[in-house]
């Protein structure tokens, strides 16, 4: 192996674990800005302020409600169909003819595993 290729591997690395840690730290900091979040709307909520726009400085923060649409999963869709296809055959049938026209593409990645304390697990 060159020595150009055995860098761009540890430089790899190096750039995946500071990835991981960064990964890990916004995770925490999206719980927390949800938790605020559900704490700030209840306040506006129960004091009448859905209406006001409060000014950051940097930005404005308003209140707004949103509808979330569930996943489309190929659960749902059996259950959908079955509520509109009496027989079940026909359902399953369509069902693997949506799975069996999905589009695939081969890609090129690297995987890594780690060792820990004698046994190999990937990440």
């Amino acid at each position: 192996m060159s020595s150009e290729f055995q860098q761009n591997m540890r430089k790899w690395a190096l750039l995946d674990n500071k990835i991981r840690e960064s990964n890990a730290e916004i995770k925490t900091m999206r719980t927390e800005r949800e938790k605020l979040a559900t704490t700030i709307c209840d306040y506006m909520k129960t004091n009448g302020l859905q209406n006001k726009k409060i000014n950051t400085g940097d930005s404005i923060i308003t209140f707004c409600e949103k509808n979330e649409t569930q996943s489309l999963t190929f659960t749902y869709l059996e259950k959908c169909l079955a509520e509109i296809i009496p027989e079940k055959d026909r359902v399953q049938q369509i069902i693997r003819y949506i799975k069996d026209k999905r589009e695939t593409k081969k890609t090129t990645d690297l995987r890594r595993v780690f060792h820990t304390s004698g046994n190999e697990t990937e990440e």
